[in-house]
């Protein structure tokens, strides 16, 4: 039970569209092959909220981002983790970006 209340109902999609919202980018560029830092910034911080909101395995969250690899996928989490960790502005956005995902999901 503890588990399930810490995940909040959104699909990959919502995820997607509402961190590019924040982002400033069409939601089709995190699928897209671009590696523009601004682009592959959003779409590590999506993935780093998919795992975070949802039950889907790495392999199926990389095949919503473009049919990568689940370990594009373990990267990019421990990117957003690490760059969280020693930037504590990047720390806020992520924080916002997670307010705005909570308050989508009720």
């Amino acid at each position: 039970d503890l588990i399930k209340e810490g995940r909040v109902n959104l699909s990959i999609e919502e995820i997607q569209r509402i961190t590019c919202e924040y982002f400033g980018i069409p939601d089709d560029l995190v699928r897209a092959k671009t590696r523009k830092r601004e682009v592959v910034q959003a779409r590590q911080v999506a993935m780093y909220f998919c795992k975070e909101f949802t039950q889907h395995s790495l392999k199926t969250i990389g095949l919503h981002f473009g049919g990568r690899d689940h370990s594009t996928v373990i990267h990019g989490i421990q990117s957003v983790e690490n760059q969280a960790e020693t930037d504590s502005g990047f720390a806020d956005r992520l924080a916002e970006i997670r307010r705005k995902l909570e308050l989508h999901s009720r």
